[in-house]
């Protein structure tokens, strides 16, 4: 089974995450078993919650079939999965922010904030040229000695004031009077020899140098410290809200006609129950993933690719099949920039879920060695095959307009913290009693019920694509 989850997982790290909240929701379940009694074989109280283990009819298939519709379903690939231990709950991620104005400064997803911080703690001053030789200013951070330069520049010449570590400027002879810096504030003040014009565009003086981040930001002789804690951020947990919902799923048979079919042809009725149990919760996994993919997608819709016979566009110069093969394979990288743009953390496409006729196009990048069928596939909506490494995702649930394909690319982040989607699971497959009918004892229905939810977690993970399609 582990296999099978890792191959339907982004990574391995993504695969242990996702076994890890499995076991979590399947041993509540067992607990929840012991809460109403059922361990007891004294107990009388009607049966009202079944564990794996006392299912009559399929044993153990309840745990099988929710593990095989987890591993097999598309939510590996759009989802992140977590266990709820109450039908409401909350889905956490990291942002960093600053601490002076609480930006965003590495955000999760977006792009990084930093335009204000200085990496090597480097700092750059403008003062405004007079016709009084004395200057003052007040840089407002502390300054490691020695770094400062003050660069002057008039309309005949350019010279510098060169901190000479000790509080004080140094400098070639006729330039200045006196010069001092104190590094604990940044207060800067020197007098020229010979006062400047003050023409703005003949003349400048810049103050530059490296600022002491280390140790405590010093408040002293009023120093500003307007930029003290750029370089101080706190992790700040963001979350959002989702709601799980029951629904159910009910199985009627006969048991003459299952009795017949077991000696006539040697089937299992527990397989068979299994298989088909297992099938039906795949596709409503799905379905509501994809659903919910497609009716929540915000941002621009890609549309300006034209494989069709009619085309005017780049494909009509072409009129063998191969070369609008390439077309849209060269395509696909303006796709995935366009994903890369919008999610700037996720910088590559890790899986396509297409509608019908876009798959079609998908499956002939086959004849270029691109496409990989899935010769395990036994449903229409199923893993496809992969593209150039990235697995497809078919599904007829995606609306697709006469002649033309649409599909969507996703990115899923190799640590299994973001995807497009989140998905809560609060209750796993559970059997309801068997009901049999007083007019006819031959026939029987049993159901089981789960609870989970699906909602849009980060949609600049998701660029839609639609495009006209040929031959």
């Amino acid at each position: 089974m582990m296999d099978a989850l890792l191959a339907s997982s982004v990574s391995a790290e993504d695969a242990n995450l996702r076994s890890r909240e499995y076991a979590k929701m399947f041993s509540r379940n067992e607990d929840l078993k012991n809460v109403f009694g059922l361990n007891n074989s004294a107990n009388l109280m009607q049966k009202t919650f079944s564990g794996y283990a006392e299912t009559p009819l399929l044993s153990t298939q309840y745990f099988n079939a929710s593990v095989a519709s987890y591993v097999s379903s598309f939510a590996g690939y759009m989802s992140i999965e977590r266990d709820f231990d109450q039908p409401n709950g909350l889905f956490y991620w990291f942002d960093v922010l600053g601490v002076t104005d609480m930006r965003s400064i590495i955000p999760n997803l977006g792009p990084d904030q930093y335009q204000d911080i200085q990496s090597m703690g480097g700092f750059e001053l403008e003062i405004t040229p007079t016709a009084n030789a004395d200057y003052s200013a007040l840089v407002g951070r502390k300054i490691i000695p020695g770094t400062v330069r003050i660069k002057i520049k008039n309309a005949t010449e350019a010279f510098e004031l060169i901190d000479n570590g000790q509080g004080a400027f140094m400098a070639v002879a006729n330039k200045i009077t006196t010069g001092t810096v104190n590094y604990l504030n940044g207060r800067i003040e020197f007098t020229l020899a010979t006062a400047l014009s003050g023409d703005a565009n003949t003349e400048s003086i810049v103050i530059v140098g490296k600022e002491d981040v280390t140790g405590t930001p010093c408040n002293t002789v009023g120093a500003s410290n307007a930029h003290t804690n750029d370089k101080r951020f706190i992790a700040k947990m963001q979350q959002i809200g989702l709601s799980t919902v029951p629904d159910m799923l009910v199985a009627e048979y006969n048991i003459a006609a299952l009795g017949a079919m077991k000696k006539a042809t040697g089937a299992d009725m527990a397989t068979f129950l299994f298989t088909k149990l297992r099938e039906l919760y795949t596709k409503m996994i799905n379905y509501k993933l994809v659903s919910t993919l497609e009716e929540g997608y915000v941002g621009n819709t890609m549309n300006d690719l034209d494989l069709s016979v009619a085309s005017v566009g780049v494909s009509s110069k072409f009129h063998d099949y191969r070369s609008r093969v390439d077309v849209f394979d060269a395509y696909l990288i303006n796709v995935e920039s366009a994903l890369a743009t919008k999610a700037v953390k996720g910088v590559n496409t890790t899986a396509y879920v297409v509608g019908n006729q876009a798959a079609n196009q998908f499956q002939k990048g086959g004849m270029i060695g691109k496409f990989e069928k899935n010769t395990k596939m036994t449903y229409i909506n199923d893993l496809l095959g992969w593209y150039d490494g990235v697995p497809v995702l078919r599904s007829t649930d995606i609306a697709e307009a006469q002649g033309e394909g649409t599909f969507y690319a996703i990115h899923k982040t190799a640590d299994g913290q973001m995807a497009p989607l989140a998905r809560g699971i609060y209750m796993p497959l559970t059997d309801t009693p068997t009901i049999g009918n007083y007019n006819n004892p031959t026939q029987m229905a049993s159901g089981i019920y789960y609870q989970e939810g699906t909602k849009y977690m980060a949609p600049e993970l998701v660029q839609k694509v639609t495009f006209k399609y040929g031959i």
